[in-house]
């Protein structure tokens, strides 16, 4: 296999940004085990909050984001105002409100890197360092040292950290741009979203790959990566 180009990089990649959740590891069912995890702390401290079930609080997340949708950039601070909107909603009050919304949010980001990368993960990113800088861009909160990807990057961006804004928005990679010294027309981005990975690398002037695991059709709408690949070691053909 190899990467199936749709137009060609127009200059040379000098650097690659990477994606973390379903780029380098398959995330949903780590995410649904972490949600039924928050949950079940929920319940243990609060148990009448039983009653209204896991998607209660899915429910709650969304009415978080119409009203304060600036929160939604950081998923950290969006998690502790749902928690925070839930546990008021059970009759909880401060201080006692402050102790379990941070007892709550400790067992899901336990769970939440609770996971094995791929060996071909660290196989792959080993060799693609010796060649280019490698930075992680992520909208998400898996502990990236815990998992065992920190080795790999020189530069680390998360959503919410230093005000940046969620991809699409370019923040982060023209953070990373900066810190590099490289300019983001030499810096390939690499996701499985073709609405934030692809969308904030067109916002930003980098060129793109897009992580098509199952070979789909490319989402209506958008404009198309550079090329796109499906499995992790066709990014070999880079070096």
């Amino acid at each position: 296999m190899s990467i199936r180009f749709n137009r060609p990089f127009a200059n040379p990649i000098k650097a690659i940004s990477f994606d973390l959740d379903d780029t380098l590891y398959f995330n949903e069912e780590v995410i649904r085990n972490a949600i039924q995890v928050q949950f079940d702390k929920v319940c243990e401290l609060v148990p009448s909050a039983k009653q209204k079930g896991i998607a209660y609080w899915d429910t709650l997340k969304w009415q978080v984001a119409k009203k304060n949708p600036e929160y939604c950039h950081d998923v950290n601070v969006w998690r502790h105002h749902v928690l925070d909107l839930g546990l008021t909603s059970f009759g909880i009050k401060e201080p006692q409100k402050s102790v379990m919304n941070k007892q709550i949010y400790d067992a899901f980001c336990e769970a939440r890197s609770d996971f094995t990368v791929p060996q071909q993960t660290f196989d792959v990113l080993e060799q693609l360092s010796d060649k280019y800088p490698l930075v992680a861009v992520t909208n998400g909160n898996a502990d990236y040292e815990r998992i065992g990807l920190a080795p790999y990057f020189v530069g680390y961006y998360r959503a919410g950290e230093n005000g940046t804004r969620m991809k699409p928005y370019p923040d982060m990679l023209n953070d990373a741009s900066k810190d590099l010294n490289i300019p983001c027309q030499n810096i390939l981005h690499i996701g499985d979203s073709a609405m934030s990975d692809i969308q904030a690398a067109l916002n930003a002037n980098c060129p793109s790959l897009w992580f098509n695991p199952n070979n789909n059709h490319y989402p209506s709408g958008f404009t198309l990566a550079n090329g796109e690949y499906s499995h992790l070691d066709d990014l070999l053909t880079l070096l």
